[in-house]
């Protein structure tokens, strides 16, 4: 079932008091044997479970519970605990999914980690409720998938959230910093991020101190926000023919400097690279071993992350970001 203390590390969020989060998903399954029909309806994405944020825990159901879940369902869970702490999983007893034969059907899928592919804890199905589920770090995957045929009342599952013990000499962590711009009817406050863009660029840790953004004792989760020019069209005609060429930026990313204070230990310092958004699904690398590798980012917005704790802020990174155009050709 997993021992909180030897998961997959991730930082903190922006705000310290996010504690939880669920991203939901869902797409088109397959019947038995035969291939799904597709319609306009059966292709309309509709939410399935809740979004929740609570810090003390949550609670969230197949769809329908405790009628009959529909067919045709894939909804994807994802919970984060907050720094430094696990996950416990809890299902209730009313509790029954499509029997099959290891579970290949109806079922309940969960891994150690916020990804399909993270270890696996287990698959579930039939009447009886899984047994408690405790994470190894900070996040849990929990999948609900169900086929085209005899569907059941379903699962309604709590989660809470207790302390690493890899972290118990450590204690609790300090809140990160939120230095005050001004006083306004929201509360402002200047958040670890900085804006890049050009043709290259360097992107540094030192940037924190010289900036003010925190100081040498406090721990730190900054992101840089690389931005490249958007995708253009050029129109010509060759002999009979009308080209339309497509530009598009790419973004290269060089380590010119790394080095974590803590190696490999992710839960403590690492430094990450996205591709698209700074959502966990669009994490392309996570270096938090001796070697950092060059990255390849294709959406034309790259996000760097630094993590790291009040005893890791010797970490530190210095990279060059090379904006270039790939051309490509469609005929119309």
């Amino acid at each position: 079932m997993g021992t909180c203390g030897r998961g997959w590390g991730v930082g903190p969020k922006e705000s310290a008091v996010v504690a939880s989060l669920i991203i939901l998903h869902l797409s088109g399954a397959t019947k038995k044997g035969t291939e799904k029909q597709t319609t306009s309806e059966t292709q309309k994405s509709v939410q399935c479970g809740t979004w929740t944020k609570h810090a003390e825990g949550g609670i969230f159901t197949s769809p329908n519970y405790p009628s009959k879940y529909p067919p045709d369902r894939e909804c994807i869970y994802i919970i984060e605990a907050a720094p430094r702490q696990c996950i416990e999983l809890y299902f209730d007893e009313k509790y029954s999914i499509e029997p099959s034969w290891e579970c290949k059907f109806d079922h309940i899928e969960v891994r150690d980690g916020p990804f399909g592919f993270s270890p696996i804890i287990g698959r579930f199905c039939g009447q009886q409720n899984p047994p408690v589920i405790k994470s190894s770090g900070r996040f849990l995957w929990i999948k609900f998938f169900a086929d085209g045929e005899l569907e059941s009342m379903g699962f309604s599952a709590r989660y809470n959230f207790t302390p690493d013990p890899d972290f118990k000499d450590l204690g609790v962590l300090k809140p990160l910093p939120a230095p005050f711009l001004y006083v306004c009817l929201a509360f402002c406050y200047l958040a670890c991020e900085f804006e890049m863009g050009g043709p290259e660029g360097i992107v540094e840790s030192i940037q924190i101190m010289k900036e003010g953004k925190a100081s040498a004792s406090e721990a730190v989760d900054c992101k840089w926000y690389i931005r490249a020019p958007p995708r253009s069209k050029l129109n010509e005609d060759f002999l009979t023919w009308d080209f339309t060429f497509y530009f598009r930026f790419l973004i290269y990313l060089r380590f010119l400097d790394y080095e974590m204070q803590n190696s490999n230990e992710c839960k403590r310092n690492f430094v990450a690279v996205y591709d698209g958004s700074s959502s966990v699904e669009d994490l392309r690398a996570k270096f938090c071993s001796t070697v950092a590798n060059d990255v390849m980012l294709r959406t034309g917005l790259g996000v760097i992350r630094l993590w790291a704790d009040e005893g890791s802020r010797n970490s530190r990174f210095q990279m060059l970001f090379t904006s270039f155009q790939e051309r490509r050709l469609a005929l119309s």
